[in-house]
């Protein structure tokens, strides 16, 4: 059973999103400074210890598989609750089919996130694994700007920038 929140109302123009963020954003805004800080901490060790960095997204990526299949499997409307603050055009595919069934695009997302986790915390061995892994967390971090200040934006850019360091050499 789906519950109703306010943020379940769509804006209808940029200029309304970006109201609605500004609105918002003390509700997110320490959430919005640990995930920022975490993303420049990380990318700063990328710079000097990549393989440290790495290991710890590995560890970050199995936490959070396990975050999201559990919150799928205890209440999917949480994530429907951040649509208010995607921009305009991710809201409404929050609002059609992933309103609907949140956990058909969740769960596979938490499937990837582990596998991902595991390639990065501890295969040594294969530079190939380990670049489609971290080619994968830098399409996901991109694709997550969408979410807004939902997703701790521009967090998710350091994030990608991570990724890209922590990339293999030849």
């Amino acid at each position: 059973v789906l519950r109703e929140f306010d943020s379940f109302k769509r804006v209808t123009s940029w200029e309304e999103w970006l109201d609605v963020t500004k609105a918002t954003f003390p509700e997110y805004f320490p959430n919005w400074v640990v995930s920022n800080l975490l993303g420049l901490l990380l990318l700063a060790i990328a710079f000097y210890i990549p393989a440290f960095s790495r290991k710890s997204w590995g560890l970050l990526m199995i936490l959070a598989s396990v975050v999201n299949a559990y919150m799928m499997a205890t209440d999917p409307t949480c994530y429907i609750e951040f649509g208010v603050l995607a921009v305009p055009p991710m809201q409404r595919f929050i609002y059609s089919r992933y309103y609907a069934r949140p956990e058909l695009i969740v769960l596979p997302i938490a499937i990837c996130q582990f596998l991902i986790g595991v390639e990065l915390l501890f295969d040594e061995r294969s530079p190939r694994l380990r670049k489609i892994a971290l080619g994968s967390l830098i399409i996901f971090f991109i694709g997550l700007i969408f979410l807004g200040i939902g997703s701790a934006f521009p967090s998710s850019l350091l994030y990608a920038l991570t990724m890209a360091k922590c990339w293999p050499k030849l």
